[in-house]
């Protein structure tokens, strides 16, 4: 049996403002495989939120096996009628999480923008809780966590919300070279 991964989402601070009218309606992805999109559990979206978002919610990975999988990946989006926006991500290296008192880490981790420049924060709970035990532990105090920019989290993203990554000169151009029902914005 293997290992389960509980990460409470705390919150996140400082994000990049992404709508153009009213506020940002973010939520929190998180993957142990930044590569495909279904193995992605998200939090609730909320309305409105802005620049600072508390979400207070917790998500359990199951089949986690630290010999194969050493990140984490979070991804913070603001929900669109059509498509939603790429806020900022993050790959955080669950060696930290292993080699803290009873495999719990509660940490502020950076946030990156997508181009690559740090921008916001999330706070995350990440508690391993090996297979068999019912006991789960609680994290110690709030520590600066590490994170890093993972090129190929960026290579997926981009794929994923190519108008982002358009320069705004450009943005016009981008959406009118897409097909018709690509073009709803």
């Amino acid at each position: 049996m293997a290992a389960k991964l509980q990460i409470t989402i705390h919150k996140a601070q400082g994000l990049e403002d992404v709508e153009r009218f009213g506020k940002n309606d973010p939520y929190a992805r998180i993957a142990l495989d930044a590569a495909v999109d279904a193995d992605f559990q998200r939090t609730k979206t909320i309305p409105n939120a802005g620049k600072n978002v508390s979400w207070e919610e917790t998500l359990t990975i199951a089949n986690f096996n630290p010999q194969t999988q050493h990140t984490l990946f979070v991804e913070v989006l603001d929900r669109e009628r059509h498509d939603d926006d790429l806020i900022a991500f993050t790959g955080i290296p669950l060696q930290q999480v292993l080699s803290a008192p009873d495999q719990a880490f509660r940490g502020r981790f950076d946030l990156f923008k997508h181009i690559g420049s740090k921008k916001g924060e999330i706070t995350l709970s990440i508690v391993v809780i090996p297979a068999g035990t019912t006991d789960i532990p609680l994290p110690g105090n709030e520590k600066q966590g590490q994170a890093q920019f993972y090129s190929a989290h960026h290579e997926r993203l981009k794929a994923v919300f190519p108008k982002q990554y358009v320069p705004d000169g450009e943005l016009l151009q981008f959406i009118n070279a897409q097909p018709a029902h690509v073009r709803e914005v």
